[in-house]
């Protein structure tokens, strides 16, 4: 095993600390575990978030901007003509125009109407101007004796509470099962009185006179089936999630957007607006606080019925926030050489087999959670929308009470299957999990192995629920590994998790030592083969196997915390760590980071993020909580705001060295003046001459305390003393919540920053007991509460 360098010599700038050059230290500064995967380590590709929102995003996979386009451009770099990539499932628009911008031709799968429309809007990239132009054609046609937008408006008057006036609100506050709001929001732009207010017998005037809901309903029940489906009670169903006046004013605006005055350019923009508030006039708003990514038809016990005209306004400017149209045609035309999107309307398999002219360089997949809030709601808003035979693909969604993981891995299967028949032999898939959770995880690995895709390697960001993987299509020759026994693949999954555990050295979420135990069977033939059809309880029986797992108090330790759950546990050897000398994985990344950032100054926040990924690939990635609490530590951000840092004035090797040095002289000279003798480096040792204890001092400039306290201490922990500075403190206190292991050994330790002991040695008398009472007085962390449960 090769020691890790002496880092505090790193950032004093001595040669003890220059940087490993061994060969095995290429990847992250340390010896990686033999029994990892033997392919190439996959790298977590950061992304960063979008800056404007996407139409009906809080049912989109949430994606960070650029994944797509940066895993394309590692794994197929765009050419001319552009590389044919096949997107099989067609649940996100981000990832096709983002390849489509980048030079690549895609080839979307878009078996939902909703999906296919918003992308064919999207890369048309409409202005905000023409979206003012189709409102303003709307808002000018006749209801009754009035244009439309003073009839509707007229709903949502209110009287303000401070003068009286009457303005228009721009919501309404309701609870589950009340028959009438509570409040109301608005801002008045007379008196300026804005926020919540009780409701009025005027608001009940106003909702008393829209009158019977009735013919509405029964609208927007036909357009979506017929009283004779087997659906149409589902589709009743989910029309419960809609109120009186939304639903009126919906299905008004609707088919004032299909009448005449309205041109087809006009009436197209109007259907994407009118999309927009056939998910905002829904009761799936929770108030403020909630969670707003609805998954199942559930209304929440309070909610939120918002002025649909001011969403209609609103729902333009996310429409419009598209940087330049793409080129996107429908199957089987085919788009420019330079790059576009081809929109296929059904499933993969109608697509087999694809012309010869059109060979697929690779796939990329955005795997969506299962929803069926959005499924059957899309049903609804095709009907509305389009007409009955658009909702006729989704009618199978309508009736499924059940969206389980056993469920979702057939629905995944399928399209993959599809998809395996049209790749090239060795053709990579890549795949993006946005919101993961294990069973997410489960069955997608589980269905890209029965569909024939050889797992080559799975990254992992913890902290922002996202995972990315890496397929290939076998060719025909390769073997795949023989079908594991149940009992050998337990064994398999337990040694992979124990093997995570011991490469990333400290207590480890649930997550990654979940994906170390199902990557090693997508490798070794432990999810299953080549299927036609899977097994029903397939991902029921995995799951037990996986709690027997972690259920096993031989091999795993479960560090309880704030949480019973074992997902929301951290998880530790219940044997002696066989690797002594490997730092925990968090100083590790300590130490990179700063490496980067000193050898780069002015480093972009983002170009360190994929470094250290680089640097500690697949199932170690870096949190970006972590990044950023070291960054905080050691870096400024030079101008705020920026995103780009460099180390701070008294980070520089020379200023380090010279306080670790003045801190180690200021013990020394304490030391004597009180009667102790003075000896050694590391650690510093004080030894009384008749009175008192002995104290060891360990001097660092970093936060990496796990060095020198989890290997075993020279004496109780009451003689100890980690002496460092005080910037490092916030940086020790988050490593603390983070390992429960270090925050035990770390118990009854005295930690002594480089400002108290200055303090406290300046002292003109200083005596034994004084010393004794002073070493604690000022508290290390920021958070005293915190240090006062974990120390």
């Amino acid at each position: 095993m090769v020691q890790e360098p002496d880092f505090d010599g790193f950032l004093m700038g001595t040669p003890g600390g220059k940087p490993p050059t061994c060969p095995e230290l290429r990847v992250h500064g340390y010896t990686k575990n033999t029994t990892m995967s033997p392919n190439p380590a996959v790298a977590y590709l950061p992304g960063r978030p979008y800056e404007s929102g996407l139409p009906l995003g809080r049912y989109l996979p949430p994606l960070p901007a650029g994944v797509a386009r940066g895993w394309l451009e590692r794994l197929v770099p765009s050419a001319q003509p552009g590389p044919w990539i096949i997107d099989p499932l067609g649940a996100s628009p981000v990832s096709a125009l983002e390849a489509a911008r980048s030079g690549y031709r895609v080839l979307v799968v878009a078996n939902n109407p909703v999906l296919a429309f918003m992308l064919e809007t999207l890369a048309s990239a409409p202005s905000l101007a023409d979206f003012q132009g189709a409102l303003a054609a709307l808002a000018s046609t006749r209801r009754g004796e009035e244009r439309l937008e003073v009839n509707l408006g007229v709903l949502y008057r209110t009287p303000c509470a401070a003068c009286g006036i009457e303005i228009t609100a721009e919501a309404f506050l309701w609870k589950r099962g009340d028959t009438q709001p509570y409040a109301r929001i608005y801002t008045c732009p007379h008196c300026h009185d804005e926020g919540e207010h009780p409701i009025t017998p005027a608001d009940l005037e106003h909702l008393a006179a829209l009158g019977s809901d009735s013919l509405s309903r029964a609208r927007a029940l036909s357009r979506v089936a017929e009283r004779e489906d087997e659906h149409y009670p589902a589709v009743q169903e989910a029309l419960d999630t809609y109120l009186p006046r939304p639903l009126i004013i919906l299905q008004t605006l609707i088919n004032k957007s299909e009448g005449p005055g309205i041109n087809p350019a006009q009436r197209k923009l109007l259907q994407a607006l009118c999309l927009c508030i056939c998910d905002t006039a829904s009761t799936l708003w929770p108030l403020p606080g909630a969670r707003t990514r609805p998954r199942q038809l559930s209304i929440p016990a309070q909610f939120r019925e918002s002025n649909l005209w001011i969403a209609l306004e609103e729902a333009a400017q996310l429409w419009s926030s598209q940087p330049g149209p793409v080129p996107l045609v429908r199957w089987p035309e085919l788009p420019p050489a330079e790059g576009g999107i081809c929109l296929f309307a059904g499933r993969v398999k109608g697509l087999v087999p694809l012309p010869e002219t059109l060979i697929p360089a690779a796939a990329l997949a955005v795997f969506p959670r299962p929803n069926q809030a959005f499924w059957t709601l899309s049903a609804l808003w095709a009907g509305w929308l389009w007409g009955r035979e658009a909702a006729l693909p989704l009618h199978p969604f309508l009736g499924r009470r059940r969206f389980d993981w056993n469920w979702h891995t057939t629905a995944m299967h399928s399209p993959l299957v599809a998809l395996e028949k049209l790749l090239p032999p060795g053709s990579p898939l890549v795949g993006l999990l946005p919101e993961l959770v294990p069973g997410f995880l489960a069955a997608v690995l589980s269905a890209a192995s029965a569909a024939g895709m050889d797992l080559q390697g799975l990254a992992l960001r913890s902290d922002e629920e996202m995972a990315q993987a890496l397929w290939r299509k076998s060719p025909p020759a390769a073997q795949r590994p023989a079908a594991l026994a149940p009992n050998a693949a337990e064994k398999n999954f337990s040694a992979a998790v124990r093997a995570q555990i011991e490469e990333r050295a400290e207590p480890s979420p649930y997550l990654p030592l979940y994906a170390a135990g199902l990557s090693a069977l997508a490798r070794e033939g432990g999810l299953p083969g080549p299927a036609v059809q899977l097994p029903g309880d397939l991902l029921t029986r995995f799951q037990s196997l996986t709690g027997r797992v972690f259920a096993d108090r031989s091999q795993f330790k479960r560090f309880e915390g704030g949480s019973q759950e074992d997902e929301r546990s951290l998880w530790w050897l219940n044997s002696p760590f066989p690797n002594a000398s490997l730092l925990p994985l968090a100083d590790r990344i300590e130490m990179e980071t700063v490496r980067l950032v000193q050898k780069t100054p002015g480093i972009a926040r983002a170009a360190l993020d994929e470094g250290l990924c680089q640097l500690f690939p697949e199932l170690l990635t870096p949190s970006a909580e972590l990044i950023t609490t070291v960054l905080e530590s050691y870096a400024e951000e030079i101008p705020a705001g920026s995103g780009k840092w460099r180390l701070l004035a008294q980070e520089d090797p020379a200023s380090r060295r010279a306080d670790l040095e003045q801190a180690r002289e200021m013990l020394r000279v304490t030391g004597q003046r009180m009667g102790y003798t003075v000896s050694g480096e590391t650690p510093v040792v004080w030894t009384p001459g008749s009175y008192g204890q002995v104290y060891f001092f360990y001097i660092i400039a970093s936060s990496i305390i796990s060095r020198h306290i989890l290997a075993g201490l020279p004496g109780p922990s009451s003689q100890v003393v980690m002496v460092f500075p005080g910037g490092r403190a916030r940086l020790i206190s988050y490593k603390l919540r983070r390992d429960p292991r270090l925050a035990e050994a770390v118990k009854g330790l005295h930690l002594l920053k480089f400002r108290h002991l200055r303090a406290i040695s300046e002292r003109p008398v200083l005596t034994v007991d004084q010393w004794d009472g002073l070493l604690d007085a000022d508290p290390p962390f920021f958070e005293e509460a915190e240090q006062m449960r974990l120390l």
